[in-house]
């Protein structure tokens, strides 16, 4: 975990500096933003505290650190019913298409999820068990959606389709659920 942690944060810190020798986007005159974001997903939600580092005024570098709130219900191909919640974050790139008084956005992303999920099965029987399982676990996406600038205001308002894959990296007790996922996010970002 150390390890994995170790190399997010040096890939991350490795591509910074080449970001920090652009220049301010001219058309705004900031380089980064700061905000909040709220991931919705069939099974749970995703809440984060975000930073976006401007390369340019057509790409940049996201980073997210947050918490995620998981009630699979009976989706798990391996439980009756999970539940759970855990911590972690993402690395993205997103590349930027002006339209109208906002852009479209584009983006890849890397999440990373520690997981802790309460499971069940057989509900209600007399041979019902139940445990907790950890799980690391590894979340490839892209984004796609519409940020919204303000005129003559720092604040950006902005609403994202995401699809990717959960992946359970390491697990240590019963298997739980991973695959496809399909999220709606909101973000609201202050630019300076």
């Amino acid at each position: 975990m150390k390890t994995l942690l170790s190399l997010f944060l040096s890939f991350f810190i490795g591509l910074y500096p080449g970001f920090a020798q652009e220049e301010l986007n001219e058309a705004s005159g900031h380089r980064h933003t700061l905000g909040i974001s709220i991931q919705l997903y069939p099974a749970g939600i995703i809440t984060t505290l975000n930073g976006e580092f401007i390369h340019s005024d057509k790409s940049s570098l996201l980073l997210r650190i947050g918490g995620n709130f998981a009630d699979r219900k009976d989706y798990s191909d391996y439980n009756d019913n999970e539940k759970g919640s855990g911590f972690g974050g993402t690395l993205g790139y997103r590349r930027y298409f002006q339209l109208g008084s906002g852009k479209i956005i584009a983006g890849l992303n890397a999440d990373v999820w520690n997981m802790w999920i309460k499971w069940k099965n057989d509900i209600g029987e007399p041979n019902e068990t139940q445990g907790q399982t950890y799980t690391l676990v590894l979340q490839p996406w892209v984004e796609s959606g519409y940020f919204l600038n303000f005129s003559n205001s720092p604040i950006q308002l902005g609403i994202t389709l995401g699809f990717g894959r959960e992946i359970n990296i390491i697990t240590d007790g019963k298997d739980v659920g991973q695959g496809w996922i399909l999220s709606l996010l909101f973000y609201g970002q202050y630019a300076f």
